[in-house]
This record gives C-alpha cells, sequence and structure tokens, in this order.
C-alpha cells in the first residue's frame, strides 16, 4: 500500500495559492489518490515521471505538484507553476 506524506515545503508552497487554486488542489489531490490505490487514471488526471524519482502531476494548466517517491512513500514536495517547478528541480537533482 502506497502512503502520501506531506513536507514542510509543500505546505508553505501551498500557503501561497489562492483559494481557486488550493480547491482544485484538493480535487487534484483526491484523483492522486485514487491512482494509488487503483492505478486507474481519473478524468483529466495527468501523472508523470520526471527523473528516477520524482514525479509531476497537473492541477489545471498553470499549477503543478512535484512528488518524490522512496520506496512506497509518495512525499509531496511542492506545488506551483511551471517555473518553480523548473527551479525545484535545477536546485534538487
Amino acid at each position: 500500500m502506497s502512503l502520501i506524506k506531506i513536507l514542510p515545503s509543500f505546505e508553505r508552497s501551498v500557503k501561497k495559492l489562492t483559494p481557486y487554486e488550493k480547491k482544485i488542489l484538493a480535487n487534484s489531490l483526491e484523483k492522486l489518490n485514487f491512482f494509488l490505490v487503483t492505478r486507474q487514471y481519473s478524468g483529466g488526471f495527468r501523472f508523470k515521471k520526471i527523473n528516477h524519482d520524482k514525479y509531476e502531476f497537473r492541477v489545471d494548466a498553470r499549477l503543478r505538484v512535484v512528488i518524490k517517491k522512496e520506496n512506497d512513500i509518495y512525499y509531496l514536495v511542492l506545488a506551483g507553476d511551471h517555473n518553480s517547478i523548473k527551479h525545484y528541480l535545477r536546485n534538487f537533482r
């Protein structure tokens, strides 16, 4: 069974989001949970591998979430736009 853990960096990035973005993020996190339990994609959910232990899923056209996988634990690392994700990946390979 996969576990999801929230890192402080994710909590900080979520605080910067608008109320609307937080609402659609919550919906996307439910889709992530469904995907991890069933391994089936629900409508509109995009989940892709970035490198050997990092993944990304799309919340909407602008907002993304980075996840780091270690063993069977998925760590929510960062929520942000394309530029903030790119900056994270450049600094934390």
